[in-house]
């Protein structure tokens, strides 16, 4: 029997591969578990739309990414903190803040689990921070007033 796996099947190969298995095997262990589906030319077709609309979402991100790199790269992010008066915050700065900031500057989006910051951000000044987008990975500063 064809059949698409739907998970990376140890033995059997990677998701979304078309491949021929015992009827038996497919009826009674990886059909009832959810690993595959029986390959009919329907399914083949919805499984390769579907394929297609992620690596076009993925492609889309990626673009995203780089214009938002292009953005801040071109100057700093501005945070104004609650301050001593010997220039150290009250609170350090975490991803949310670096988040808003952006959002703030840019008016796109990005989540607080893409922001990677080295340490502590407790000092007023220029900081550098990391952003990621799947394998890519790009530096900005940020500025603390």
């Amino acid at each position: 029997m064809k059949v698409i796996l739907m998970k990376d099947v140890t033995k059997l190969g990677l998701r979304g591969k078309v491949i021929d298995v015992a009827d038996s095997y497919a009826v009674n262990v990886l059909i009832p578990k959810g690993m595959v589906i029986q390959a009919t030319p329907a399914e083949i077709a919805k499984w390769k739309q579907k394929e297609d609309g992620v690596k076009k979402k993925k492609e889309l991100e990626t673009n995203t990414f780089v214009q938002l790199l292009d953005k801040l790269q071109k100057e700093p992010i501005i945070i104004s903190g609650k301050k001593h008066t010997d220039g150290h915050l009250f609170a350090q700065i975490k991803e949310t803040d670096i988040v808003d900031a952006i959002f703030n500057s840019t008016k796109l989006s990005v989540d607080p689990k893409q922001i990677i910051i080295g340490g502590q951000i407790k000092n007023l000044g220029l900081h550098k921070v990391k952003i990621k987008q799947g394998d890519k990975i790009g530096e900005v500063f940020i500025n603390i007033k």
